[in-house]
């Protein structure tokens, strides 16, 4: 029995070590970036020597992948939660969950950051999950989608709106969408171009840019 006590305390101490290892990778990203940060930086802001870093991650690259995977995955968590899959996709739901998403983002400046840093695509498998994640969230986009608003699209000789037309202007409005809610964030930091507008008014800004794109309010 004492030895079980002993092996769930340990694998205990292995997973909270490794959840270390991850907080203190996505501060030591946000504040120099993947090209620019190290594991020996990443040991010393978790408290543990390099060879424990090792132990949890294959190196740098697999450190990073997991440490953007985590952020993107509670961005998800906040989004479902906000709207969850089975509630109606309105105006309101929508303002709701870029509300949520923008405090979420606010609270959380180095998650923000290493967003920002992520912009270029740090690696093949943090690419990877970008796509997933966009894939993810434009289809839930979707739900959003009024196929009648707006002005028409590509029409054919006899003046009808083609469905290939339709799903190329829905797909254009909800990526917009998505990119507009994540990539804004980084403008308004210290040194952004919006850093001196009124963050109220540009969350408000944001709002209503999003509901006329998707749902033409």
């Amino acid at each position: 029995m004492a030895i079980l006590i002993d092996e769930s305390r340990s694998e205990h101490r292995r997973r909270s070590r490794r959840n270390d290892i991850v907080v203190a990778a996505i501060r030591v990203f946000a504040r120099q970036g993947y090209a620019d940060a190290s594991i020996q930086e990443v040991a010393a802001e978790a408290g543990v020597a390099p060879t424990a870093v090792y132990y949890h991650f294959s190196g740098k690259e697999d450190l990073f992948d997991v440490a953007l995977g985590r952020i993107l995955e509670m961005i998800t968590t906040v989004v479902r939660s906000t709207r969850p899959d089975t509630d109606p996709a309105d105006a309101e739901s929508l303002r709701e969950v870029i509300f949520a998403v923008w405090d979420w983002l606010d609270e959380h400046p180095d998650e923000c950051q290493l967003l920002h840093h992520h912009l270029p695509g740090a690696t093949p498998r943090a690419r990877l999950l970008q796509q997933q994640f966009e894939e993810l969230h434009l289809q839930r986009a979707f739900d959003y989608v009024d196929p009648h608003a707006g002005p028409p699209a590509t029409t054919t000789p006899q003046g009808r709106e083609t469905p290939i037309a339709r799903h190329a202007t829905a797909a254009l409005a909800v990526r917009t969408l998505l990119n507009l809610t994540l990539l804004i964030h980084p403008l308004r930091t210290p040194d952004g171009p919006f850093r001196n507008v009124s963050q109220q008014a540009m969350r408000e800004a944001l709002t209503e840019v999003s509901l006329r794109l998707v749902i033409g309010g």
